[in-house]
Formats: structure tokens, sequence, C-alpha cells
């Protein structure tokens, strides 16, 4: 056949077997799967093509901002006809599922280490964002176990103001970044965030990075939308400016519809491609 003289290496059906069709999915939730103002329940469209995904043998991991107690909320109103296998929260902690959630290797307790440190290397940071709000009003610190973990604004207009400001703060802490989204903004470790998250996730379950879908929409999920992290992204039509032009750039896919009915035309595009490309090898 004219398709073997074109395989890398091999036979044939070792090549069709490592062709980079999606074994895993990676969606965001707020703002990806639900629209802020929905019911949270899934669309029949994404669970049409989350079905079929599963059939075909691929797994599906949530990788959200919530906190896992919160997650955990959401993806039970949310009703899918499957389960996810991970989740993937605060933007940074692996879980997957084993007779309940449970940490996914060692990664969590490393990234709640590299955290305690950074939280006492930058605590001027957070004193001057204390004394911001008291002075200025419209955002507020957000505390957990008496530590500041992130903040919240009024408005997206003074997030966006409040950006600049931080990034003066942060000039000489390297280690020090944030992630946001809408009005929320949660301070972090630079090396962790949805994308090295992914990854993590990856390297666990032995997944090369051309078998990865991911689709997001906003600020936060800029990172796992990156090619480093996966190969196949897209996003709904309700995502910034900002997620659409990463998407574009990457040659995924932006979708004409929202949320998860968005995330269902590009799971649906990517294996409809993958189909094609297979039956091309074939022909």
């Amino acid at each position: 056949m004219a398709a073997q003289k074109n395989c890398p290496s091999g036979s044939l059906v070792s090549f069709l077997k490592d062709m980079p069709l999606i074994k895993l999915i990676s969606t965001d939730f707020d703002g990806t799967l639900i629209g802020f103002s929905s019911d949270g329940r899934c669309s029949p469209q994404f669970a049409e093509a989350i079905i079929e995904h599963k059939e075909r043998g691929g797994l599906w991991a949530v990788n959200t901002g919530r906190d896992l107690h919160y997650a955990m909320e959401g993806v039970l109103k949310f009703g899918a006809p499957v389960e996810p296998d991970f989740l993937l929260t605060n933007e940074r902690d692996v879980f997957r599922w084993d007779a309940g959630w449970a940490a996914h290797g060692e990664w969590n307790d490393r990234c709640r280490l590299r955290h305690d440190e950074l939280f006492e290397l930058t605590s001027e940071i957070y004193t001057t964002l204390d004394q911001l709000s008291r002075k200025r009003g419209g955002f507020k610190l957000i505390y957990e176990n008496k530590r500041p973990v992130g903040l919240t604004t009024e408005t997206e207009e003074l997030m966006e103001t409040l950006v600049r400001d931080i990034e003066m703060l942060a000039t000489n802490h390297a280690d020090f970044s944030f992630q946001r989204n809408t009005i929320y903004l949660r301070f972090c470790h630079r090396d962790y965030h949805k994308g090295s998250a992914l990854s993590e996730l990856c390297r666990l379950e032995n997944i090369p990075v051309d078998h990865v879908f991911a689709a997001g929409d906003h600020y936060n999920d800029l990172p796992m939308l990156d090619v480093q992290y996966s190969a196949m992204t897209a996003c709904p039509a309700n995502a910034i400016g900002a997620v659409k032009e990463r998407v574009t750039i990457s040659e995924g896919f932006v979708s004409d519809k929202e949320c998860a009915d968005g995330v269902a035309e590009a799971i649906r595009h990517f294996l409809e491609l993958k189909d094609a490309q297979k039956e091309a090898v074939l022909a």
C-alpha cells in the first residue's frame, strides 16, 4: 500500500496506533462548560460529545479555579452522563477518582510547600494591598487560614487597574504570579497554573501533548491553551479576546456557540478531523 511508504517507521498498524487522537480532554468549568447566568446543567450537545469521547477510550479532566469541594458541587450539579476522571483544582492541584477524590502523586504536596515558601517571602505585597484596599476601596483580599490567597474587585475595570498595581509591587519577586478570571484573582507561584497541572497529569498518565485537547474562556485558562501543554485547543464564542487569539495562533478551534455547546462543537471538530486523517492514511 502507498500509505505504508509514508509511515515514519514500522507497520501501518503501529503508525495508526501512534496517530495523535484525543486521549485527554481538559475543560475549564465556569464560563466554559457553564455560563455565569446559566442553570449550571450539562447541555445535550456536550453530553453527546463526551459520551463519544469516553466510548473511544478517552479521559476527561475538569481544570478549574474552584477548590475541590466547590468543584465537586459544580460537577454534581452539571450532571454530565459520565463523570470526569480527574479534577484539577485551584488552578494548580491534581486529583483523580479512586473510590473518592484523592491526590494524584506528590504534586499537591510539593505545590503546597512551594506556596508556603512564596507567601513568606512576599508578605509585603499583601500588606501593601491591604493598605490600598482600606484607602481606595473597591476591592478586598480573600483569606484562607488567616493567609491572603487572592482578592476580588467590584468591577472588571477596577481589576484591570489593580493588575497593573500588583505587577509593579511584584517587580522584585520573580516567583510571584497570579491567575485572574473576571473579578477574581488568586496569588500563586509562577510555576503553578492550569498548564503545569495539566502537564503533571499527562506525565502521571503517560499521555503525550499531541493527544491533549484543552478548552477555556478566560485569562486563567491561557496557560493550558499553550501548545506546550495541549496540541488541540478550543474556546467557546463567549471567550475573551485574549483567549480567542491564543487559540487562533495555535491553530485551534474558535466556536461560534457559547459555553458547553461550543466545547462540544470543538470536540466534534477534532474527532472528525482525526477520523479524516486516519481515512486518508488508509486510502
